[in-house]
């Protein structure tokens, strides 16, 4: 959820968002350990533009696999 911090808002990684958007996050579960939380119903987290923008970067680099590199292809094998 998109927020604007009104007044000095602190998000988990510790730094202080003020008049800027930042991002509200509410998980069910923690994606580490793949347990849900154990004193409310959800974890929430938040975190401000640019930390989304590098999470979301490194997300696509862990779940694009570059097929060219795989070494299963070989020399025979087209990629379409």
């Amino acid at each position: 959820m998109r927020k604007f911090a009104w007044l000095p808002t602190r998000v988990s990684s510790g730094k202080i968002v003020w008049l800027n958007y930042y991002y509200l996050y509410k998980t069910l579960y923690d994606s580490s350990t793949g347990r849900p939380p154990l004193n409310s119903l959800y974890f929430v987290y938040s975190e401000t533009a640019k930390e989304k923008t590098i999470r979301l970067l490194k997300e696509s680099v862990r779940y694009n696999r570059n097929v060219w590199n795989d070494p299963a292809l070989t020399e025979k094998d087209t990629v379409c």
